[in-house]
């Protein structure tokens, strides 16, 4: 039975977007795996970074870096931004679980709230080779308490530059702190009477 006009153009639009989705997803896992080792901590030069000394910086700081050049080296990290600890006090702005089971946290500078970017909390899946796994599960708890969103909080994490794709909250230049080491809250909640 031959079909309508009508359902050919219902079926070819169906046909059409569950291609495009398709597509979006595909890309999606590539693109959030690229560099997946410098982003979890399990690359060659994790053990250059200096997790002793923290830099504290603000957010305002780290989306003024300089964009790190094209392409990004896959299985190595870029001095002296990667191998630095940084410390912010921002904004929590928004949590969003990605397809890799990272949670991407949009933050603000609460000084300048234009200035934003992401920072990223891996799976604890990820974390067997740095042994961060248990530092990553507190910071994912305490970014999806009820209320998180808009309170002030201190995050420390591993710089790390990205490519620029489609992420509400990202800077221009992809720098993030990504894995975050932890997060905790500055802003005191007041208590329910």
């Amino acid at each position: 039975m031959p079909l309508s006009r009508r359902n050919f153009r219902i079926a070819l639009l169906a046909f059409v977007g569950a291609s495009l989705t398709l597509i979006f997803l595909s890309l999606e896992r590539g693109i959030s795996h690229r560099r997946w080792p410098v982003k979890t901590l399990a690359d060659p030069d994790r053990s250059r970074v200096a997790r002793e000394k923290v830099v504290d910086a603000t957010v305002a700081d780290l989306v003024s870096l300089p964009r790190a050049s094209r392409p990004l080296p896959r299985n190595r990290r870029i001095a002296p931004y990667e191998m630095t600890v940084y410390r912010i006090r921002a904004r929590l702005i928004a949590v969003h679980e990605m397809l890799d089971g990272d949670f991407h946290v949009a933050v603000a500078d609460p000084e300048s709230p234009a200035a934003r970017m992401i920072v990223e909390i891996p799976a604890e899946r990820e974390g067997g080779p740095s042994g961060l796994s248990e530092s990553w599960r507190g910071a994912r708890r305490t970014v999806r308490e009820p209320g998180a969103n808009g309170r002030l909080v201190r995050i420390t994490g591993v710089g790390f530059f990205d490519y620029t794709h489609w992420q509400p909250g990202a800077a221009g230049n992809g720098f993030e702190l990504h894995p975050v080491l932890s997060v905790e809250f500055l802003d005191i909640r007041p208590t329910a009477q």
